[in-house]
């Protein structure tokens, strides 16, 4: 069984352990109707076209139904996972991340079409996950899902920007490119676009043209320097576009700079071997 199915037959049998990691009792889960009414709940759970909150009237404790339709929000605590399947991913940790976010993403699931819900945001991550462990068609099938479902344009351009560690990986330049060029045209977040830059260098990284890709690189440390998820990769694929176009010292300055600043990020250990391979 591979690590994708494994992960998916963890994540199948957790059902109730999803709701102890998920909704703690210590956070409100309120359903916001769209008559402005507010009904406080302790948990809540999706069937069919119905929403169930956990509700308690003194001792006594009950669930009441309202259909999907009639509700404005629900509002979800932020689950943890986010945080630490990101801290996992940015440390090269795609399989611990993946069987982190997963459950997060199966338990929003139900609840995507309600605003109030983390099941975008989760899986992206999933998608990145996926991706780092090269499991590329469940990516892309999932990435597909979430431009899909969600509402938020950035949200749906963050999803592309995610398939394109895969279609480098399949060769496939031209459409990588296009995915990249869009988001750099249509983007307004500061996240998204180091992120579309971070990618355009692999692209031209992967078809060695030195000078693009480094030019691509430097995008981020130059306008993005406050997205510091995107400045390790940054670092790395400029140093080795340097390398490429023979600036040896220059390389050297940005895998040293990569260390130093960040010595805890995945990149940080394949620079440290790099740097030293260069001294040799």
């Amino acid at each position: 069984m591979n690590d994708f199915l494994r992960s998916r037959t963890i994540f199948a049998g957790a059902g109730s352990l999803l709701l102890c990691l998920l909704v703690s009792p210590g956070f409100a889960q309120n359903i916001i109707l769209k008559t402005g009414q507010t009904i406080e709940t302790k948990a809540v759970r999706r069937s069919g076209d119905m929403v169930m909150g956990k509700i308690q009237v003194g001792s006594s404790a009950g669930e009441v139904g309202y259909q999907a339709s009639t509700i404005a929000r629900i509002d979800f605590p932020e689950p943890a996972q986010l945080k630490t399947s990101g801290a996992l991913l940015s440390q090269g940790e795609a399989k611990r991340a993946l069987a982190e976010i997963g459950p997060v993403v199966k338990y929003y699931e139900p609840f995507r079409d309600i605003p109030g819900n983390w099941w975008a945001q989760a899986a992206l991550l999933e998608v990145s996950a996926l991706s780092g462990m090269q499991l590329d068609k469940q990516a892309e099938a999932l990435g597909e899902e979430i431009r899909k479902n969600v509402t938020d344009p950035e949200t749906a351009r963050a999803a592309q920007l995610l398939l394109v560690p895969g279609l480098i990986r399949a060769d496939n330049y031209d459409k990588a490119l296009q995915l990249c060029d869009a988001v750099i045209r249509e983007s307004a977040k500061s996240d998204v676009l180091a992120e579309a830059w971070v990618r355009k260098g692999d692209v031209y990284l992967a078809r060695r043209e030195w000078e693009s890709a480094a030019l691509a690189y430097l995008h981020v440390p130059v306008f993005y320097p406050d997205e510091k998820l995107w400045m390790p990769p940054a670092l790395l694929g400029s140093a080795r576009a340097f390398r490429g176009l023979d600036e040896t010292e220059q390389a050297k300055k940005s895998l040293a700079d990569l260390t130093i600043d960040f010595p805890k990020s995945a990149q940080a250990e394949i620079a440290r071997a790099e740097l030293k391979e260069m001294r040799k």
